[in-house]
């Protein structure tokens, strides 16, 4: 068994998907310290259910429904210096996953997260889970990316926590890519690998349609003044905007979009800022360099509605 990998499922009252993660995720069972799962309902029923049926995965409550501050007490909580994080509608599908997330820890010191590569059922990359600044036909090509996939991957818990973990004022929607540029703030490396794979299931449950639409809007101010000097902030979320804007007026959440712009520039003032510095912006235009020209972008949203 090896101690240095923990398993843990961030679950919402989506019990049918949560037994088909468990059940992936309990193939490693001998390869790993220990699996845990995050309920942020905090259901009586779901702890009961695991304690019968699963007695060996450690059941913890969230105080409350804290979005992604639940990976945090997954990290928090873990004893090994590597964590898988899994949402519940997401199961590991390669046979050596285990054995390739700490190969990856072991030869890079400075990496800090592995992204691994999400497919639908059908066993193709997932355009709508491809966020990395690369081509999907990269999918089969290792490379450093600034983006977290924050429900398919493995962390360093040492070097997440030490960054301050995922943004809970976030609560959904872009966590991922505000830890992203903290860790290469600091030095660290995040990599997307095709050596392990996952599949996504896409569960639609309890999620209204207005949300992606409001917290994706709102955060995507907050990345931008967190992380960027004054005028590329701007820049970048004016860009944002607009991006969001067409994707919410073809959805039909116009409201959302005005609420999460409202409110993402209303809380600008409790936002901490951590600048990235001028090696690190260096750095991340360098790992956006083979980023798809905005023509390219465009199509690819019109083709698919990624949003």
């Amino acid at each position: 068994m090896s101690r240095a990998v923990t398993i843990s499922i961030l679950t919402y009252k989506r019990h049918q998907h949560l037994r088909r993660a468990l059940a992936s995720a309990l193939r490693y069972a001998d390869q790993v310290a220990e699996i845990v799962v995050i309920d942020n309902a905090a259901e009586p029923e779901l702890k009961s259910l695991l304690a019968a049926e699963y007695p060996n995965v450690r059941y913890i409550a969230a105080p409350s429904n804290a979005g992604c501050e639940g990976r945090n007490i997954g990290l928090r909580a873990a004893g090994t210096p590597i964590v898988i994080t899994l949402d519940d509608d997401v199961e590991l599908s390669s046979p050596n996953c285990i054995a390739e997330v700490e190969a990856a820890f072991s030869r890079d010191p400075q990496l800090a997260c592995l992204n691994f590569t999400v497919t639908g059922v059908d066993g193709r990359v997932l355009e709508r889970d491809w966020c990395h600044p690369r081509p999907i036909s990269h999918a089969v090509r290792e490379f450093e990316t600034h983006f977290i996939l924050e429900g398919a991957s493995a962390l360093s818990r040492e070097k997440v926590l030490s960054v301050g973990g995922y943004p809970a004022e976030f609560f959904l929607g872009h966590e991922g890519l505000d830890l992203g540029y903290r860790l290469i703030g600091a030095g660290y490396r995040v990599v997307h690998t095709p050596r392990v794979l996952t599949t996504h299931h896409a569960a639609i449950e309890h999620r209204p349609d207005w949300r992606v639409y409001y917290y994706y809007t709102r955060n995507g101010i907050w990345v931008a003044h967190r992380s960027f000097p004054p005028m590329m902030a701007v820049s970048r979320v004016l860009a944002h905007l607009a991006m969001m804007g067409f994707f919410s007026l073809r959805a039909g959440q116009v409201r959302a979009y005005l609420r999460g712009g409202v409110d993402g520039v209303r809380g600008l003032s409790r936002m901490g800022r951590r600048n990235l510095d001028a090696d690190s912006l260096k750095h991340v235009r360098e790992i956006r360099s083979e980023r798809v020209p905005l023509f390219g972008r465009i199509q690819r949203h019109l083709r698919e509605k990624i949003l």
